[in-house]
């Protein structure tokens, strides 16, 4: 292996700009570079050798980082492969300035120096200025294109040529006006094919201008000759145009019009003209039958029966109307020619009036648009507005009908809305709207299916529904199906859908047969998800059969009332307690069978609890029964109410027969009297005689009292002690009969 200076003694031979670097990786250092390689640069070895290579060759300012990317990548093929790598027009640029980059291109071919083991010492990058190549084969590829574009632009106007020549070939076949070309110089008139087929003439090989006047009429040929010498001459005028009769050779005077383009030199003087033969006898006559139909046209006018006007097109004032317009608008025809167009436009809308006559009136065509009017009420309508320009004598003017179209926007916006409004039903309702076949293969799907099914629409066209159908609804679906082969409507009883994931939604739906009707051609099936209504009503149904088993095993009267429709429902009980075979089931019936005592408090207490929303309310009253005879009963009722509303719609309660416990709690009541005598006899006609009897006792016991007086004690003690005796036998008879009693 060569040591560095020997390597740089043999580099400095070499007039191809080298550069020596340490293997190093990331920073490359420069090891040393060729004499070559800083006449390029133009700087010195000491600024250059010791340094990291990016540093001392920094990133060019519009370098988005490629430039550099290539070059590391350069360094690594070196590094990994041991072998040469050239990059061909990478572009580096010098600097020339402070402020300024020159722009070079180089070949950079980047291969390492090895030893005898193949160990990398240096890597060489070896630069050769290619920027005049660059440049040139640039210039090369640029005028190769500028010359493929010009040759193809050539190809293009020889085929519009072609093609030109074509058309000209197949207009002159298809024309009916006699084209020709007239060479002023060799005084030659080079006619179209229609020359002969209308006017009847065979064009001669020469055929000058003298030829030509000898076909126009005598009375028409100094005029028309003064007007052709008298256009050619003037430089600035390029088209003649004319009106004349032409004979033909069957002696018939025919009106033709002639337009012709004249062709000049650089002197102005005119070389050739080219033009066109039209024969307008038929447009004359029509101007003339035109001309004697004008009254007639006059009445059509102003017999009218839409508002019509023809107005100045340059001051935009009226010039005449017809009496639609007055009565339509509500002035008179003098304040209407006194008006120009714009009074009759809200104030808002006379900046688009003057910029419709401006850009969109165009002289010789028709223009319709729709506008607002004011009328002379000040009352603002919708109108369609239908005009062309017309000659009022020499003034240019438009004659305009006008449309009232109020009614029928305000027609169509209902209708928009409606539909709207039905679109919206479809889209955002509740209800799914599908059009199937007999197969269930659907047609068409309402939007809103993928909110309330989370199924995208378009991918349930041409899906058969029955297959989405719960397997156990399936057939009965199905067999409802058939049931429109013999009417028109069906509503079918609610069935299961069953989505991919599993879940089971009840649906209610009602197909229509739609077959024949050319627009939808199915059945139109109106379905709604009613899964919390069908699970409330299995749930209803499951209480209902419970509440039947508990009224069955119950021997209460049980009722059920519809609070709205004011219909009761009675269990077996009614018969059984009541002995009722037949009831009529409204409310009427139960007010007519409660005691006449009763009725008004039970039907206040149950107003009371629906007034002030209490659920649960009791009361005890009399009963007919059907024999007529009356049992007391107890009844507790509870009051359903509707959540939005808070009006009652349902009351169920429970009638209890509590005779018996009323005559108990009567005689109860009847033993508890004949207690409270016997207490007050016990009280106080017991109390007098016993009195008395204390009252004697220390009378007798006196030693002081005589026999006289004794005697006459003893006998009021008998007395009393009779009495006493008669009070206790009538206690004793009292308690026997009250205990006899109960």
């Amino acid at each position: 292996m060569l040591s560095l200076n020997e390597i740089v003694v043999l580099y400095n031979s070499i007039p191809t700009p080298c550069v020596i670097l340490k293997p190093n990786k990331p920073g490359y250092t420069i090891a040393a570079v060729n004499r070559a390689f800083l006449s390029v640069i133009d700087r010195s070895c000491a600024t250059l050798v010791g340094r990291h290579f990016f540093d001392a060759f920094p990133v060019n300012r519009d370098d988005d980082g490629s430039r550099t990317l290539t070059i590391l990548r350069a360094f690594d093929h070196v590094l990994s492969h041991k072998t040469p790598h050239l990059i061909r027009y990478h572009r580096y640029d010098l600097p020339s300035s402070e402020s300024h980059e020159e722009v070079r291109y180089w070949n950079v071919e980047t291969y390492p120096l090895l030893d005898e083991a193949g160990t990398i010492h240096y890597i060489v990058q070896s630069s050769t200025d290619v920027t005049t190549l660059f440049e040139a084969e640039k210039r090369l590829k640029e005028n190769t294109l500028k010359i493929a574009q010009e040759l193809n632009e050539r190809k293009q106007i020889e085929h519009e040529l072609k093609v030109s020549n074509e058309r000209y070939y197949y207009v002159n076949k298809a024309t009916d006006d006699a084209l020709y070309d007239w060479d002023i110089a060799l005084n030659h008139i080079h006619w179209g094919e229609a020359f002969l087929r209308w006017f009847g003439y065979t064009p001669d090989d020469r055929f000058p201008l003298e030829n030509w006047a000898t076909m126009v009429h005598p009375e028409d040929i100094s005029a028309l000759q003064k007007s052709l010498n008298k256009t050619l001459e003037n430089p600035a005028e390029n088209n003649w145009k004319a009106h004349y009769r032409l004979r033909r050779p069957d002696g018939i005077d025919v009106f033709v019009e002639e337009n012709g383009y004249i062709l000049r030199d650089q002197q102005g003087r005119a070389t050739r003209m080219i033009g066109v033969l039209r024969d307008i006898s038929e447009r004359k006559k029509a101007e003339a039958e035109l001309e004697s139909l004008k009254d007639t046209y006059s009445d059509l006018f102003h017999m009218n029966p839409l508002p019509m006007w023809v107005y100045d097109l340059d001051s935009l004032m009226f010039l005449d109307v017809n009496q639609s317009a007055i009565a339509h608008y509500g002035y008179t025809k003098e304040e209407f020619l006194s008006m120009s167009i714009r009074h009759i436009r809200p104030r808002e809308d006379a900046e688009m009036l003057v910029n419709t006559i401006r850009n969109e009136v165009k002289p010789g065509l028709f223009h319709t648009s729709e506008m607002r009017h004011v009328k002379k009420s000040g009352e603002i309508i919708q109108v369609s507005i239908r005009g062309n320009s017309i000659s009022y004598g020499a003034i240019k003017a438009r004659m305009v009908v006008a449309i009232d179209i109020t009614e029928k926007i305000k027609a169509e916006q209902a209708l928009i809305n409606r539909e709207r409004r039905f679109k919206t039903l479809i889209q955002e309702g509740s209800d799914l709207i599908a059009i199937i076949d007999m197969d269930g293969y659907c047609k068409y799907v309402s939007p809103n299916i993928e909110r309330l099914l989370g199924i995208a629409p378009e991918a349930f066209i041409g899906y058969n529904s029955f297959n989405v159908i719960h397997e156990a609804d399936r057939p009965s679906l199905i067999e409802q199906f058939q049931l429109l082969n013999s009417k028109k409507q069906h509503n079918v009883t609610p069935f299961r859908y069953v989505d991919k994931q599993g879940k089971t939604y009840w649906v209610e739906t009602v197909i229509t047969d739609m077959r024949d009707d050319e627009v939808i051609g199915g059945i139109v099936c109106n379905s709604r998800i009613v899964t919390e209504r069908v699970e409330n009503e299995l749930k209803i149904k499951e209480h209902l059969d419970r509440y039947n088993v508990v009224s069955k095993a119950t021997s209460d009267a049980i009722w059920d009332m519809d609070m709205v429709s004011k219909k009761v429902l009675w269990n077996q009980g009614i018969t059984a307690v009541f002995g009722y075979e037949d009831v009529e089931n409204d409310y009427q019936w139960w007010h007519d069978h409660v005691h006449p005592e009763d009725v008004n408090r039970v039907a206040e207490t149950v107003d009371d609890s629906i007034q002030n929303k209490i659920p649960r309310w009791t009361s005890e009253y009399r009963f007919r029964c059907a024999d007529g005879s009356y049992k007391h009963v107890f009844d507790r009722g509870f009051l359903i109410f509707d959540d939005p509303t808070g009006q009652p719609v349902r009351m169920i309660g429970a009638l209890q027969d509590i005779t018996e416990k009323v005559a108990y709690t009567k005689a109860v009541e009847a033993h508890n009297v004949q207690l409270r005598e016997i207490a007050w006899t016990q009280a106080h006609l017991v109390r007098a005689p016993l009195a008395r009897i204390l009252g004697l006792i220390p009378l007798l016991t006196d030693p002081e009292n005589d026999e006289h007086t004794r005697q006459t004690a003893l006998s009021y003690l008998l007395t009393s002690a009779q009495d006493l005796d008669e009070i206790i036998k009538e206690i004793i008879n009292k308690s026997y009969e009250a205990l006899k009693s109960s």
